[in-house]
């Protein structure tokens, strides 16, 4: 029994080893296994946040590609609408033209039959009343001598024809400035069809580019119909009296003279050192700050995209707009503000007239309605769906959920 009792022990202490050791080995695998998992979660990670970002500098690339497609689909509707205002203002100037010569006209028949009648009178006088048919050599003593005609050496008789030869020579004037009014007057009529069919091809071409417009808004992932409906909400009153208020910057050739009177007279055009793009921004948010409308700033920046690409192209329009923002010189006299403090209010300077855009859209009704705002600005729908639409590309850049969507 002594003897069994030691070989038991022993059984019991190698199985006791056993067991240690195995749940040595597990425990030692445990966190293995997590180093492992963690270590697949970690290459994981690192494996979908380049692919993120690439798709993020995807889309934003892509905004820039739309913003960029829309400002160019912009800049050509803008040619077509300057088009089409020229050529309506070509009409209206042939119809005014037109009125104008055939009151001409009424007072040149008038002034015809008058000289006729009193002709006529002075002639029965002359020829006492008798009949006409000698009438025709008599007629010719006003060409020339009439010597030899007989009845011409009646003093009364050759006093009343002498008379009449200023009635007769008002007589063919007369006659003669009315056919030539009519004949201008036909000329007028062929000039005012032809204006009249080349606005409504111009017209024609307008709506094709808003179409194209829409097309490249719509490609934004926009709710375009959705700005349709606010501009046909703009109602016919409020339209018609902000079609008669100024508008910032103008399309066409229309008062473009009057427009070079007041930029050479009333205001101040002094060219500036031009700024970056970074300053133009930083323009943007500080006059959108201090005129109420901190948050939609993407706005006021839109306006200056499409006005001169900020800054990058200041050329004087066919109206006579002017400057960054593109005033018209008529509109800045009344709108303009120093914004710099430096004493002038320069049309040319942004920091002058990016104040001057701001202060003219909140008083326009910015920032509660902005297409009312925008379309004051300028008078034309497709305008204030182009600047919404890269107000919207702007935002969405700035992944700002703050405010919008613009469109």
């Amino acid at each position: 029994m002594s003897g069994g009792r030691p070989r038991v022990w022993t059984i019991l202490g190698v199985l006791s080893l056993a067991f240690v050791f195995a749940g040595g080995v597990a425990g030692a695998q445990e966190p293995t296994r997590a180093q492992d998992a963690t270590e697949d979660a970690s290459a994981s990670r690192s494996t979908r946040m380049p692919m993120l970002e690439a798709k993020i500098s995807d889309q934003d690339a892509a905004l820039r590609e739309s913003i960029q497609e829309i400002s160019a689909v912009g800049a050509e509707l803008e040619r077509a609408q300057s088009r089409v205002d020229d050529a309506m203002a070509r009409v209206e100037d042939l119809r005014r033209q037109t009125r104008q010569l055939k009151r001409m006209v009424a007072e040149q028949d008038a002034s015809f039959r008058e000289a006729q009648a009193r002709y006529k009178a002075q002639a029965r006088a002359a020829y006492k009343g008798g009949s006409f048919e000698g009438l025709a050599t008599l007629l010719g003593g006003w060409f020339g001598s009439w010597d030899g005609i007989p009845g011409t050496e009646d003093p009364v008789m050759a006093r009343i024809l002498l008379d009449s030869r200023q009635n007769l020579a008002a007589y063919r004037e007369s006659k003669h400035l009315l056919r030539n009014t009519q004949r201008q007057i036909a000329q007028k009529r062929r000039d005012y069809n032809a204006a009249i069919e080349e606005q409504q091809a111009m017209t024609t071409d307008l709506r094709r580019r808003e179409q194209v417009l829409d097309e490249s808004i719509d490609r934004l992932g926009t709710n375009n119909a959705r700005t349709e409906a606010r501009l046909h909400s703009l109602k016919a009153a409020e339209r018609a009296r902000i079609l008669k208020t100024a508008a910032a910057t103008g399309g066409g050739e229309v008062g473009s003279e009057h427009e070079r009177e007041v930029a050479g007279e009333d205001i101040v055009v002094r060219d500036v050192d031009p700024s970056s793009k970074k300053e133009y921004m930083d323009l943007y948010r500080e006059a959108a700050d201090e005129y109420g409308f901190g948050p939609d700033w993407y706005v006021l920046a839109a306006v200056g995209y499409v006005e001169s690409n900020h800054g990058q192209y200041v050329a004087t329009s066919s109206a006579g707009a002017m400057g960054p923002m593109a005033f018209l010189p008529s509109t800045w006299e009344a709108y303009g503000v120093d914004g710099n403090g430096d004493g002038v209010a320069n049309i040319m300077d942004p920091e002058d007239a990016i104040p001057a855009a701001a202060s003219y859209l909140v008083q326009s009704g910015a920032p509660h309605d902005w297409y009312r705002a925008l379309f004051a600005y300028n008078h034309a729908d497709w305008y204030v769906k182009k600047v919404l639409a890269v107000a919207e590309g702007y935002r969405r850049l700035a992944k700002d959920e703050s405010v919008g969507p613009y469109i």
